[in-house]
Order: C-alpha cells, then sequence, then structure tokens
C-alpha cells in the first residue's frame, strides 16, 4: 500500500528483529476493547503511556475508555465508521489513539485478536475479521509500538465495502494534534480492497465488484480459476 509504507517510512523497525515473546488471544466483542499493559513507557503526543486499549474496530487507545468523559465512548467502542479528520471530524473519543484500520469490524467465528510483546515492542494483530454485516471479507493487519515512540503498521488482506476507513494517528484533537495518512469513504470514494500482492489499495466503484475489478480475490468469483 504505497501510500501508507510511504507515510510510514520514518517509523518502521524491522519486524525481523523482534524477540519471540508469547502470543497472547484475546476475546473482544462486537465495537469491544480489551487492555493490554505495556512493558515499556510510550511517549505518544507529550505524554507517556504503560498501558493500552485495543479495539475490536481496528484501534489502539492509551486512555481508559471508561473514564473519558461522555457515555457515547463507553457504548459504541469507536463504532462504526472511520473519521475524516482532514474534514473536521472530532470528539474527545477519538484522542490519543492509534488507527491502523479504523472500520466497522467483526469476529463472525472465524477471526482472531492477538497480542505479542516484551519490554521493546508491543504488537497488536487482528487476523480474519469480516466487515460488520459482509461475511464474505476478510480483514487481517497489525499495528506495532516501540518505546522511543516508533509505530509499524502491516497489511495482509482488507477488504471494506460499506464502511468508511481511516488511517491516522490522534493526540488531543481540539488542539489539532493528528496526523492522517488514508481516508476512504464508500459512498463517495467506492469501496476498498487490498491484499499483499497488490501495491495499492484498489478502489471499487459505483456499479462494480471485487470479483470485476480484481477477478482473483475470492474463489467465488466466475473468473477465478482462469485467473
Amino acid at each position: 500500500m504505497q501510500i501508507l509504507l510511504t507515510a510510514f517510512l520514518g517509523l518502521c523497525f524491522s519486524l525481523s528483529s523482534l524477540s519471540e515473546a508469547p502470543i497472547i488471544e484475546h476475546t473482544i466483542t462486537d465495537d469491544g476493547w480489551v487492555e493490554v499493559p505495556l512493558d515499556f513507557t510510550f511517549p505518544f503526543y507529550g505524554n507517556s503511556y504503560v498501558t493500552s486499549f485495543m479495539f475490536s474496530n481496528g484501534v489502539v487507545g492509551f486512555l481508559d475508555p471508561l473514564t473519558v468523559p461522555g457515555s457515547g465512548y463507553i457504548h459504541d467502542g469507536l463504532c462504526c465508521h472511520g473519521q475524516d479528520f482532514a474534514n473536521g471530524a472530532t470528539g474527545v473519543r477519538f484522542n490519543y489513539t492509534i488507527m491502523p484500520f479504523h472500520t466497522d469490524l467483526i469476529d463472525t467465528g472465524v477471526g482472531k485478536f492477538y497480542t505479542q510483546g516484551d519490554e521493546t515492542y508491543q504488537k497488536y494483530m487482528w487476523e480474519g475479521l469480516a466487515e460488520y454485516y459482509n461475511t464474505n471479507t476478510s480483514n487481517t493487519f497489525d499495528l506495532t509500538i516501540f518505546p522511543l515512540g516508533n509505530i509499524s503498521i502491516n497489511y495482509e488482506q482488507v477488504q471494506i465495502n460499506n464502511h468508511s476507513v481511516t488511517v491516522a494517528v490522534v493526540g488531543d484533537l481540539s488542539a489539532g494534534e493528528y496526523e492522517q495518512w488514508f481516508y476512504n469513504h464508500p459512498t463517495q470514494d467506492g469501496a476498498l480492497f487490498w491484499n499483499s500482492a497488490e501495491d495499492d489499495p484498489v478502489v471499487i466503484g459505483s456499479g462494480e465488484s471485487i470479483c470485476s475489478v480484481v477477478p482473483d480475490s475470492h474463489l467465488s468469483c466466475l473468473y477465478y480459476p482462469e485467473t
């Protein structure tokens, strides 16, 4: 995904140097989250954090969801669409978050949430998650943070047809602290598909399908065997 790799080029460490810390599987309900303590202090927008919160909807936050003002944050789990901060999206519930792929994701029985880390890194993994109400989609990606404040994001495959998607880092939105690398709105920009075989995200235009644009994307596509 060229737009993202270029943006994160100065932020990435090689994952090959990571130690083999145990991988922990988490159960996260729809629009839920789980607390993930850190084995190091993570600097982020002028603050220091020793714990984190992994959201099912493709976000890692550093504020306790139960203490953020406004009951909406407690109940919606950052549901249900990515936000376009470049066009004025606001909300204290988005403060101090990293959004490797903020959209509406759900575990339909095959999806997994994993974390792995030690005193040198913390990795968060979303594997095989479906877009909400679209069980034929599969989304796999991960985020890693490091003690110096560096971050790394990797995408294996993502496919979103009906929800907006945001890739960003956010500090205090009221102070204009954010950097948004990517935003896609399906009504305006078409659906979104990307996997490791593609250099860039593939936008599915109005009236088209993933099979007509990327015929080898799924076994259900008519011309998959030929491709």
